[in-house]
């Protein structure tokens, strides 16, 4: 369930609704347009429902959404997460913040928030560590396993608590216990957040694209662009051709990694790998191999199935010169998310996973170059069909993924 803000407009001042996973600001009532970016993860604020004479202090809590996967020799686990943990350590402070990223609005972080504000010490990686050693109503695995947290929406949420002799829940006004908050550790708030303009930094026309989209593109001088610190970043998308009419186009991301620990970097290398049942052929050993990943959101076991069915088939997409006029699906999946899934994604490719775990104990995969692929597929009576790799997505998988 995505939780929803409340933001003035920067421009005219008015109350604007929006939703966690919007990376565009668009204002009802100047109708100004404006990338959001943060150049960390985006922080939000419960705002006190009480009024009280103690300090007030603001709590940081990492909050987690989107997908979680546990790959062991034999068994597949997977889960769609909204879980929140506290990000400092203290044990009179609540362990989670429950229901109210989910109930309750939120608001930017900004200079002019009131109060002061705790610095997390506990750090994201141990967070995501933490979700991922149990996940929640499943058995926990023993063993060697591949795990990652694919997140749409990584963030600190802020609880505001009062302090004087004691700690009163800002909100609700329960007694939380005696006070031993360090204010010397708490500073006033800052923000990370630029609103920056979505006309087309080459020719000055108006991008068009999803509210949720982290891909903006230009009709007018045919560029595509992401949200950046000072605007506009340029992005060059490839599109796979199809002897057919599509209908949409759905977003991938093309991901080369550098492997450590095992090799890597061709096709022959990751038939050795994982035993796929495919003879090895001579051009197989100079032939760079790279990972697909779905760049939108959608259930846990079909974002592994269409990694492992778009990474096999590795589609020759080229720039064009021209975009086509074909609707985009909104690109939701940030690449450095998409790089945290690889190693289930390289897990489901194995037919047999539990060969492939001796191979590549003690390895890792490292981040490489990224670039953004769509791919074709015309509309059938029930779902979406790409008719090259003869593969088909539901349009109720497709049409519901966007309020998981």
């Amino acid at each position: 369930m995505t939780a929803h803000l409340s933001h003035q407009c920067p421009q005219c001042g008015a109350p604007v609704a929006l939703e966690e996973t919007d990376r565009i600001f668009s204002c009802p009532f100047c109708q100004v347009r404006l990338f959001i970016h943060s150049s960390g993860p985006f922080e939000y604020r419960l705002k006190p429902r009480i009024a009280h004479p103690g300090t007030l202090i603001h709590i940081p809590y990492w909050r987690f959404r989107g997908n979680a996967f546990v790959l062991g020799p034999n068994v597949t686990q997977h889960k769609i997460l909204d879980s929140s943990l506290l990000a400092v350590t203290n044990p009179a402070l609540p362990p989670s913040l429950g229901l109210r990223t989910q109930a309750m609005s939120l608001s930017f972080v900004e200079p002019e928030s009131e109060g002061l504000f705790l610095p997390p010490t506990i750090p994201s990686s141990s967070f995501r560590s933490l979700l991922l050693r149990a996940l929640p109503g499943m058995p926990a695995q023993t063993g060697p396993k591949l795990t990652a947290c694919v997140g749409d929406s990584l963030s600190l949420i802020y609880q505001p608590v009062f302090q004087s002799h004691e700690l009163v829940d800002a909100i609700t006004g329960e007694h939380l216990g005696p006070a031993g908050i360090d204010v010397a550790d708490a500073q006033q708030a800052g923000s990370h957040l630029k609103f920056a303009s979505t006309l087309c930094p080459k020719c000055g026309w108006d991008l068009i694209g999803d509210r949720q989209s982290l891909v903006q593109t230009c009709p007018h001088c045919d560029t595509a662009w992401e949200p950046g610190p000072e605007g506009g970043q340029p992005i060059t998308p490839h599109f796979l051709h199809t002897q057919e009419k599509p209908d949409i186009y759905l977003p991938f991301w093309n991901l080369r990694v550098q492997a450590k620990g095992f090799r890597l970097q061709t096709w022959a290398d990751l038939i050795r790998l994982t035993n796929l049942p495919r003879a090895l052929q001579p051009w197989m050993e100079s032939t760079a191999f790279s990972f697909r990943v779905p760049a939108f959101k959608i259930r846990p076991e079909l974002f592994l199935n269409l990694s492992a069915q778009v990474s096999l088939y590795q589609p020759e997409a080229p720039a064009l010169e021209v975009l086509p006029r074909t609707p985009l699906h909104p690109v939701t999946l940030h690449r450095t998310e998409a790089f945290q899934a690889l190693p289930v994604v390289l897990g489901r490719l194995a037919p047999a996973r539990k060969n492939l775990f001796p191979k590549i104990q003690g390895g890792s995969l490292r981040a490489g170059e990224a670039s953004i692929e769509y791919l074709p597929f015309v509309e059938g009576p029930n779902e979406f069909v790409q008719p090259e790799m003869n593969m088909a997505i539901q349009k109720n998988a497709l049409y519901w993924s966007t309020t998981l």
